[in-house]
Order: structure tokens, then sequence, then C-alpha cells
């Protein structure tokens, strides 16, 4: 299954969970506003964002809108009423999803690399550089370490990963928790500035 399918897969059952708690979120007496967005971030967007830190997407404007949608159902927020994106985030307490993901993304990708060389994900990895060692025409399809490279060229533009040599020298950072953790919150950061203007626009 493609990442698309997977994102797609995703939406169709977390709007299961969404609507088997109809009664939870049409209550608005007996149950309060923030016991439904933890219900909601329980039962449902784990459901949604399952898996995002493998997800080589670069759009996430679906998964967005769909987000949008669920929590303007449980908080019962409906035209004409309007509310921008970053105050409905707010509410809610979360940050972006576009972010989520790439927090996701490079935390899933630095314990792989903690692990030991011979365990399929890094040998995967190993094998994928070594085949770019060719030269290929036309363009290249969207992977996983093309979006990680694109990630972490922004944040850190002396940084890259293109090559065997570059995925070793990221390995070699991994091992220490802080300093990967601090490469992870940088390139986090850069993400959430990235997707300030979007949000400040948009309204549902």
């Amino acid at each position: 299954m493609g990442d698309t399918e997977d994102v797609e897969r995703r939406k169709q059952l977390s709007n299961v969970s969404l609507h088997k708690l109809k009664n939870v979120w049409i209550s608005k007496d007996k149950i309060k506003r923030d016991i439904k967005i933890k219900l909601y971030k329980s039962l449902v967007k784990s459901i949604l964002i399952y898996n995002c830190g493998t997800w080589a997407l670069t759009q996430t404007n679906s998964i967005h809108s769909t987000e949008n949608n669920f929590v303007r159902n449980i908080l019962d927020i409906h035209y004409p009423i309007l509310l921008s994106n970053k105050s409905l985030y707010r509410i809610c307490n979360e940050t972006p999803l576009s972010v989520q993901i790439v927090e996701s993304r490079w935390r899933l990708f630095g314990h792989i690399l903690r692990r030991d060389n011979d365990i399929p994900a890094n040998r995967a990895m190993q094998a994928y550089f070594n085949t770019l060692k060719t030269k290929f025409r036309g363009r290249l399809s969207t992977t996983l370490p093309i979006i990680l490279n694109k990630e972490l060229s922004q944040a850190f533009p002396q940084m890259k990963l293109k090559t065997t040599k570059d995925l070793q020298n990221l390995q070699s950072l991994a091992q220490d928790r802080g300093n990967w953790k601090s490469l992870t919150g940088r390139i986090t950061e850069f993400a959430r500035a990235s997707s300030s203007d979007e949000f400040d626009a948009g309204s549902i």
C-alpha cells in the first residue's frame, strides 16, 4: 500500500471511529469541551495519524482538511461561525498536522539509525543509497529519503542526505540522543514556521 492509499485508509477508519462517538459529540451539557477534545485525540486522531512517520507526503492539505472537519463537528462550529485554522488549533492546544508528521518522521528515523545495521530498515536504506550511485534518467519518484533530505537541508543548509556517507554521518549523530533531539527540534520548528502563514490565512 502506497502513502496516498494509506492516508485515505486512515481517513476512512478515523471517520468511522468519529461517527461511533456521535452521542458524545452532540452532548452539550453533560460532557465538557475539554473532555471531548481529549477523547478525539485518543480515539479518533490516533487512528488518523497512525504510522504517519513513514509517509513521504509532499502535500498534507487533504489530511489537514479532514482533521479540521472532524474538530468542527465535535465542537459544533458551523457556518455562519467563522474560525481561523490557527484559532482552531489554539482551542485544541495542538500543532498543525504537517508539523506533527515531520516530528514523527524524524523521531522514527533517529530510532532506526540507533539500531543495528543489519535490521531490515537499515539494510534497505543502505541499499537505496548504494543504488543512487547509478545515474537515472528522468525525475526520481518522491521517496522518504528525498523528503528527509529536503527537510534536513532546509533547516541545516550545510547538511544533506544524498549519499551513503551522509547516512553514516546522521547515524553517528543519532547515537547521541541529546544531539538528535536538538536536530529534530530545529527541523520541527522550521516546519512550524513554514506552515504559520497557511494557518493564519485559512478559516473554516
